[in-house]
């Protein structure tokens, strides 16, 4: 339609289906479909995984707890051996907050496997993967994930993050690009449609990054979770999601939950050893494979 798509052809659509929503055009001639939650919305447990860290760690908890419009969370802080005063003194503290709760992860470093412990202990219906040096800037990015979560077939949902600078650090996830797994659209400026607009647009994916993910628990668990074996570091976010596409679920990457990802920040130097470069390129080539 050279005049755009017609919002109100969209919800009528959307009302013959028995699917419950709003219709919004947005200024390119697409719509937004905000869905509308059930009467009883379901808990989240949002899992952070942090090691020291205190200053993205502190604005990325602040900014859940600040600015999030939906409030039927709790965030789980899994503290992987850290040992600066300060931290402990922060993590201490937050521990008492009604929607927070800490737990200690005292192995090795394992991505994989301190998500996997902490879905296990985890009492919410749904599961927010959240990096520690995430911060959130629409107050609706919760409640924009878990409207598509809710509706029938969905398994993983995933959010638009920005780099500090404000441009997009990642719009999804493809398989195939680089020899393994790219983010899509990744250093677009903040504001630019990307190809074929699918920088603005919610759409059906490969994969999108743990970074910012949102999960059923019950899926979760009888996917085993991440590959804490194979993958402990990078792309089991991919595996998963390709696992939960195999089982038969959607999984769906949304524009409209943003957040900034000040990339990396807590790994530092342990990221770019020799150690962790040879384990690198072990997991691209179980991926590969």
């Amino acid at each position: 339609n050279p005049n755009g798509t017609n919002p109100d052809q969209v919800a009528a659509h959307l009302a013959r289906l028995g699917v419950q929503a709003r219709v919004e055009p947005m200024p390119r001639g697409h719509c937004r479909v905000r869905y509308h939650l059930p009467d009883t919305s379901p808990r989240v447990t949002i899992i952070v995984p942090t090691r020291d860290g205190l200053e993205v760690l502190r604005t990325c908890v602040s900014s859940v707890l600040e600015k999030t419009s939906y409030r039927r969370f709790t965030i789980r802080i899994v503290d992987n051996a850290s040992s600066d005063p300060a931290t402990l003194d922060y993590l201490a503290h937050m521990d008492g907050h009604p929607q927070v709760k800490v737990m200690r992860y005292g192995l090795p470093f394992n991505f994989s496997a301190i998500n996997n412990h902490a879905a296990a202990h985890s009492q919410g219906r749904v599961l927010c993967l959240l990096n520690n040096d995430t911060e959130v800037i629409s107050p609706d990015w919760l409640t924009e994930m878990l409207g598509h979560l809710v509706q029938p077939g969905v398994g993983v949902v995933g959010a638009k993050l920005y780099y500090t600078d404000g441009r997009v650090q990642h719009a999804g996830d493809a398989v195939g690009p680089g020899g393994c797994a790219n983010h899509l659209h990744a250093c677009i400026e903040g504001d630019d449609p990307g190809y074929c607009d699918r920088a603005i647009l919610a759409q059906d994916l490969s994969s999108v990054t743990a970074a910012c993910m949102l999960t059923w628990k019950d899926v979760f668990l009888r996917m085993k979770g991440f590959d804490a074996v194979n993958l402990p570091v990078a792309f089991n976010d991919v595996v998963y999601c390709l696992r939960v596409r195999q089982a038969g679920l959607r999984v769906v990457w949304t524009p409209h939950a943003e957040l900034y990802h000040h990339e990396s920040y807590t790994r530092g130097a342990d990221a770019v050893s020799p150690e962790r470069q040879a384990q690198a390129r072990r997991e691209v080539s179980y991926m590969r494979a």
